[in-house]
This record gives C-alpha cells, sequence and structure tokens, in this order.
C-alpha cells in the first residue's frame, strides 16, 4: 500500500468516527442530562449533610455503566469508602497496544441558589445546558462516552485497552478512595487524559500539563483567657503581662505576619518554567478565635487559621510541611509567650504536583491530534505546546503511579461550582473527536 491510499483510509476511518459521533451527539446530550439528575454531591463537602445524598454517586456511575456496556466495555466496581463505588470500564484492546485511561469525577459541590430552582434538572438554553455538574465535569463524562460510541460504530478496534475511570472523592482531594484506588486496584494504563474543563471561551480544549500541588492545613494559637476590662494590664508598661492575659487573637496576627512573610518569600523561592512569577501562595481562609462560645467581653483563649497553599512540581508535601512548620518555630521564638506556647498544627489534605514533559511521547500524541482537529474545526484555535492547568485535578494521582497524565475536557472552569454551572452542548461534540483521535493514536488500531 502507498502512503498515499494509507493516508486516504486514514481520513476516511477519521471521516466515518466523526459522522457517527455527529450522529450521536442528541444521545451524548441526553446521557449529561441523566447523570446531572443525580444528586451525587460528594458528602464530605463543608456544611453537607452527607445523608442527604447517599447512595446518588453509585447511581450515576450505574447509569454511565448502563451507557458504556452495549459499547462493550467490560465493567467494574473499585469500593473502598462504603457506599461510594469507582467505575472502571475496560474495553479491551485486540493487542499489541498502549492502553489510554479516560478519567472523571462523578462527584459535585453542594448546590448554590441560581436561576433555576432545582439545579439537578438540566436546562437547555441558547445551546448550553445548566445543571450542577455539567461543566465540572459531567460533560467529560458524556464525550468520554460519544468518542467511545464514534469508535465502535465506525468498526474500529483498538489494538490497547480503552479504560473509562469515574471516580468519586475528587472534590475533596479523597483521592485514596477515589483515582488512587483504582490504580492501587490494579488498572494502571500507559497514559491518561482527564476531562476536567479546559475550554474558557473563546478558546476550546486547552491540554494541560502541569498542576500545582496543594496542601489543606490549619494552626492552632493558645491563649490565656480574662476580663475584657484587663486589656491594659495584660499590654502595657506597668501590668502584669501575659500573667494577667493574652489574647489568643493578637498572637494569631503575629502568626499571621509571619506567615505572610514565608508568602512573600515563596514568590522568589517558588519556581517552575510551566508557572508565571509569584504563583505559589499560602492562602488563610477561615479565622476562628473564642473561648468555647462567641463571647467579645473575655480575652479569647484560642484562635485558629485554615489555610491553602500551592506549591510547584519537584517540592513534595513533606518538604512544604517542614518548612512551613520551621518558619513558624523560628518566628515564635522572637515571642515570649509562642515560645513557651507553641503553635499547633494540623495537616489535613494535600494534592502532589502534576508535571508531564511535553517532550513525553503522550504528551506529543495529544497536540498532534488537537492540531489535526484544529485543522478541520475552526473554533479549537492552535495551541503550539501545552498549558499550566488553572486548578488541581486527578492527573496528579495518575503522575505520581508514573503515568503520563493531561487535563482536557469540554467545560469552562469559570463556570465549574457557579451558582449557574453551564457547559455549551458543541463542546462536547468537539471534546469526543479529540479523545477518539488520542485513543487511535495512542492505542493504535488494525
Amino acid at each position: 500500500m502507498t502512503h498515499e491510499s494509507a493516508r486516504h483510509i486514514a481520513n476516511a476511518v477519521l471521516e466515518s468516527i466523526d459522522a457517527e459521533i455527529a450522529g450521536n451527539a442528541a444521545q451524548a446530550e441526553r446521557l449529561l442530562v441523566d447523570l446531572v439528575s443525580f444528586r451525587s454531591v460528594n458528602p464530605l463537602q463543608p456544611g453537607v449533610n452527607g445523608a442527604d445524598y447517599e447512595g446518588e454517586e453509585r447511581r450515576a456511575n450505574e447509569a454511565l455503566a448502563a451507557a458504556l456496556t452495549p459499547l462493550g466495555f467490560e465493567i467494574n466496581w473499585i469500593e473502598v469508602a462504603q457506599g461510594r463505588p469507582n467505575l472502571v470500564g475496560v474495553l479491551p484492546g485486540t493487542g499489541g497496544g498502549r492502553s489510554l485511561a479516560l478519567n472523571g469525577h462523578i462527584d459535585t459541590v453542594a448546590p448554590q441558589a441560581g436561576r433555576f430552582a432545582d439545579p439537578w434538572t438540566a436546562v437547555i438554553e441558547d445551546g448550553y445546558l445548566y445543571g450542577l455538574g455539567a461543566a465540572d465535569m459531567k460533560a467529560g463524562h458524556a464525550a468520554m462516552w460519544l468518542a467511545a460510541a464514534g469508535l465502535r460504530n465506525a468498526g474500529v478496534s483498538l489494538k490497547g485497552d480503552l479504560h473509562v475511570h469515574s471516580v468519586v472523592g475528587e472534590e475533596t482531594m479523597s483521592h485514596e478512595i477515589g483515582t488512587t484506588a483504582i490504580l492501587e486496584a490494579g488498572y494502571a494504563v500507559d497514559g491518561a487524559l482527564i476531562a476536567e474543563p479546559t475550554s474558557p471561551a473563546p478558546q476550546l480544549l486547552n491540554v494541560s500539563n502541569a498542576a500545582a500541588g496543594n496542601y489543606l492545613f490549619s494552626l492552632t494559637i493558645r491563649g490565656k483567657s480574662a476580663h475584657w476590662a484587663a486589656r491594659n494590664l495584660a499590654i502595657r508598661a506597668g501590668g502584669a503581662g501575659d500573667a494577667i492575659g493574652v489574647n489568643a487573637i493578637d498572637k494569631a496576627v503575629y502568626v499571621y505576619n509571619a506567615m505572610r512573610q514565608l508568602e512573600e518569600q515563596w514568590a522568589f523561592t517558588k519556581k517552575h518554567p510551566s508557572f508565571a512569577p509569584g504563583a505559589f501562595i499560602i492562602h488563610p481562609g477561615v479565622l476562628r478565635a473564642d473561648i468555647g462560645v462567641e463571647a467579645a467581653p473575655f480575652f479569647p483563649d484560642r484562635a485558629r487559621i485554615d489555610y491553602l497553599l500551592s506549591f510547584p512540581p519537584g517540592n513534595t508535601a513533606e518538604q512544604i510541611r517542614a518548612e512551613v512548620e520551621e518558619h513558624i518555630r523560628l518566628a515564635s521564638q522572637m515571642d515570649p509567650w509562642l515560645r513557651e506556647h507553641p503553635v499547633e498544627f494540623i495537616w489535613t489534605d494535600t494534592w502532589p504536583p502534576a508535571y508531564t514533559d511535553p517532550s513525553e511521547d503522550f504528551v506529543q500524541t495529544v497536540m498532534s491530534a488537537r492540531t489535526e482537529l484544529a485543522g478541520i474545526d475552526g473554533r479549537v484555535t492552535p495551541l503550539d505546546a501545552p498549558i499550566t492547568a488553572a486548578a488541581q485535578s486527578d492527573a496528579n494521582f495518575y503522575e505520581a503511579f508514573g503515568i503520563p497524565a493531561l487535563v482536557c475536557g469540554p467545560g469552562d472552569v469559570r463556570n465549574a461550582h457557579a451558582a449557574n454551572e453551564r457547559v455549551a452542548l458543541e463542546n462536547i461534540t468537539a471534546a469526543a473527536r479529540l479523545i477518539a483521535r488520542t485513543a487511535l493514536s495512542w492505542c493504535g488500531t488494525n
């Protein structure tokens, strides 16, 4: 067969796949409406009563499994947290090819008051589908299904296995019960594409290869309760100072300023070529101080600050934790009270940074597929190289297993976690075309 003949056949196959994707777009839309209808709120979200949403993640994954089964996927369940199973759909390859995982989290954030009374009843207006989880990231699930349907209906058999990993826990960094649980169960792959939202209008299908790590933590500062009117004796010359009382808010401000100093140092010491200067931050999100009840006439004897920080690839969570604690320890040595009553840290959840080298074969495969799509779809603008992700995703945990991972999906991250969350329906079709092309090139076909 000549090179020209091979190219003609390849183009014919792609045209057939694209036609099947277009023909099944309405069915993908119905699947998304169905997935939105499940109240799959992550039960560990702050302020959420988990009992209100018990079993909903499972029901959503069961609906996705029912859609994948007719396409030839073998359905497997990985359940670490009781009642919250992960779906692993595997479309077996014919052999000799590389495997590819398509990943999406089925859990959502809690609902907010918006335009529509029921966030779980999808509303379609002007080419957009509104509903909780539509952009983040059930539209990604619809795109995965649509790509797989396009391949199967076009008669394409992949050499490598194609996985769909639909996971729980992502919205609360609970990877141990989600993506990590799947990988530890033996469903490792040669490459992973996470269909998180990367299509901020008017851009479409950005590809991200890097994401910052983060760490959620809190620190508690102890004080000494006293009557509010004794403040002058505690802080003015001639008074008894700490022997009278210590206002934990005063000490919290001292610690806050020390943490802010560290954050300013990070603008110069925390660097990575994929990130703009100063990208890594130490964000104070919650401040509490009281004596056990909210009562202004007392010195509060405890204060707590909750932080969320970000850090670059090349640093580990353990290194970051040690650096933060050491900085606060040294700063506390300058304060007599804090020197004797050290700040107490609680380190809660961490997301490791992700970085897949742009020279990796998997990156080149995905970028080539995107370039090819940009040549026939004017809405997909050229992209010379992958970009940095706007937020963390489960790509980080594939990377932790040594699996190259990229993020690309139909949603707009600016609409994620929003009161009126929405996704452009035409983006789902475009994402499916990219996924199908990636699977063809990466997994191989006969």
